[in-house]
C-alpha cells in the first residue's frame, strides 16, 4: 500500500513539474483541471448507454482533476480489470 502511495505522489510531482514547464502554471493546470473533469462528466453520461462507467466520489473526482483525461482513462481500465 504504501508503494501505491509512493507511485501516486512521484506521479503528482511530475504533473506539477509538467504544469511549471509549460510557461503558464495556472493556465495549463486548470486547462488540465477542467478536462479531466470533464472527460469524467462525459464518461458518466455514456455509462448510461454502455455496461462500464467509474462512480462519481471525491476521490474520482480528485484523481481526474489531478491526472486529466489519462486519469479518466485508468479508471475506466481499471474498472474494467476489476469487472
Amino acid at each position: 500500500m504504501f508503494m501505491m502511495y509512493c507511485v501516486g505522489i512521484i506521479c503528482l510531482l511530475v504533473m506539477l513539474m509538467i504544469y511549471k514547464g509549460s510557461g503558464s502554471f495556472f493556465k495549463s493546470f486548470f486547462t488540465s483541471v477542467f478536462g479531466g473533469v470533464g472527460a469524467l462528466c462525459a464518461v458518466g453520461l455514456i455509462s448510461s448507454f454502455i455496461p462500464l462507467g467509474v462512480g462519481l466520489n471525491w476521490y474520482t473526482l480528485a484523481f481526474s482533476a489531478f491526472y486529466s483525461v489519462p486519469g479518466v482513462i485508468f479508471l475506466l481500465v481499471s474498472e474494467a480489470i476489476i469487472i
